[in-house]
């Protein structure tokens, strides 16, 4: 018998109840978010366990290489580190120079004992350089002017400054009186130490007081000469500033350009019987004065390229007396203190001064003579 409806919907009721409790009885799991994708090297995995691919390390690049700055080359012939070339023609203010030949030692000395018989050995230590030097006048004016030995000088690696030698030169020596456009060629005659290297002529018109007037030739092959830079580390003292505590006899007074100590001292009958062996002309001391001789070393400390003269000239004397005596009129014993040194040169040589008979407490006055200050002055006793 087919069911009522009745019967149908109850039972669709009661399904539907249950279809509904059971959808809502069932746990619900929620998936948490993914984490980032992990990147596996296919090449470095091991098994079935993905690995971390290692971020490359940043590459160093490389920092330029600093390149030092060309120096600029010197000028030509103006200093001593840079000299003309003994075959270069050299156009120096007023004159065009150019060195024609050199002779030197024996061959020098044969030559210029020909020249004169009269003519000296060279001194000791010492040993004669001859250059035939042709010069032309380049002055633009009209009038007439002088070439000579006077107008050069020598140098090298002892840090002095030569004059021509006192002697008779080879013909034809070197001395003419030009105008404009005239030629002459000569010898002129040197003394330069025995065997000393770097030889190098100086072009220096004695009539000329410009300060770009100086130009140097090497004599020697590859000649060059540089201030030594530890000229500048040494330091002034105030050894002998006050006359009332001069430097000690023999030590060192030391300003910013000069090193200076006494080597010797001789004084009264014995320094006048030194004297007048010397040059019969020499004459005897004031009244009331006598002479007193001391053989000085001196050394040229400044670092500017450039000879500075020392000599006699820069010492007077005083004592007890508390006076300061002019300086006599006399030859000194040889080698006399005459030189012109380039930094670094040194030189030894005798001055002849006077103080009063029988005064105490005697002292030399070192002043260079262009000092203006009293920075440079020391006292320095005379009294062993």
């Amino acid at each position: 018998m087919p069911a009522s409806r009745k019967t149908i919907i109850p039972i669709l009721l009661i399904t539907l109840v249950i279809l509904v409790s059971l959808a809502c009885g069932s746990s619900s799991t929620v998936s948490p978010t993914s984490p980032a994708a992990v990147q596996v090297n296919p090449e470095s995995t091991s098994g079935n366990q993905p690995q971390l691919t290692t971020p490359p390390e940043p590459t160093n690049t490389p920092k330029p290489t600093s390149v030092p700055p060309t120096p600029t080359p010197l000028p030509i012939g103006l200093n001593r580190s840079n000299p003309y070339a003994i075959t270069e023609l050299v156009s120096a203010p007023n004159w065009d120079v150019q060195v024609l030949e050199t002779v030197r030692g024996d061959a020098a000395w044969q030559a210029i004992q020909s020249a004169n018989q009269f003519n000296d050995p060279a001194p000791e230590g010492m040993e004669y350089l001859l250059a035939k030097i042709h010069a032309k006048c380049t002055y633009a004016d009209s009038e007439e002017h002088s070439i000579s030995g006077y107008d050069l000088n020598v140098t090298g690696d002892r840090l002095i400054q030569y004059s021509p030698a006192s002697v008779v030169d080879p013909d034809p020596s070197l001395d003419a009186q030009l105008y404009k456009d005239g030629e002459t060629e000569g010898w002129v005659s040197f003394a330069v130490g025995q065997g000393e290297r770097n030889l190098m002529l100086i072009i220096d018109e004695l009539a000329n007081f410009n300060d770009d007037r100086i130009r140097f030739i090497a004599l020697d092959e590859g000649a060059s000469i540089s201030v030594d830079p530890d000229l500048s580390e040494i330091a002034f003292t105030d050894l002998g500033k006050d006359r009332t505590s001069p430097a000690p006899f023999g030590e060192t007074i030391i300003t910013e350009d000069w090193k200076a100590n006494f080597l010797e001292v001789v004084r009264g009958d014995e320094a006048w019987t030194m004297i007048q062996a010397v040059n019969q002309f020499n004459e005897l001391p004031a009244d009331g004065m006598e002479y007193v001789a001391f053989k000085v070393h001196a050394q040229y400390i400044g670092t500017e390229d450039k000879a500075e003269q020392m000599d006699s000239l820069y010492f007077s004397t005083t004592g007890s007396a508390n006076a300061i005596y002019d300086n006599p009129f006399v030859v000194a014993p040889e080698p006399a203190l005459d030189a012109y040194l380039y930094p670094g040169g040194e030189t030894e040589g005798w001055v002849v001064l006077q103080v009063a008979k029988g005064e105490t407490n005697i002292m030399a006055i070192f002043e260079p003579i262009f000092s203006f200050s009293n920075a440079d002055k020391r006292f320095m006793s005379l009294e062993p």
